[in-house]
């Protein structure tokens, strides 16, 4: 079933900071200038593995510090996160790489359609 068939019932986010936001936008507005441009895509291979770290980190870890999880117990999630970060970026690149322009726009929106609010806001 693709995601489009499913009723939205909300969304979960994590927070990305100022700097962040602004090259989201950088990014997303440049493979739509110009899809073919690799350095371009080069880039978007970087935002996306950086998202997930920040995304993996605020889902995570975020929650073990607000709760007081002990420094073992996060450590023992810090490496596993760890793992995954050496894992993930050969998958990512070579995923993104094998994309065709479509697939880049449609990845540019998705990514776009997940950044709300500004950095004003």
């Amino acid at each position: 079933m693709a995601p489009s068939d499913n009723e939205i019932g909300g969304r979960v986010a994590f927070e990305i900071d100022n700097a962040q936001h602004a090259r989201i936008s950088g990014v997303v507005a440049a493979l739509r200038k110009d899809p073919a441009d690799r350095e371009v895509v080069g880039d978007l291979i970087d935002l996306v593995l950086d998202l997930t770290d920040t995304g993996l980190s605020y889902f995570f870890l975020h929650p073990l510090e607000l709760v007081g999880v002990g420094a073992i117990r996060r450590k023992g999630v810090e490496v596993a996160l760890g793992t995954a970060g050496r894992v993930l970026p050969s998958v990512v690149r070579s995923t993104v790489r094998s994309m065709d322009e479509n697939q880049l726009m449609q990845l540019a929106d998705f990514i776009e359609q997940m950044v709300s609010g500004s950095p004003d806001d």
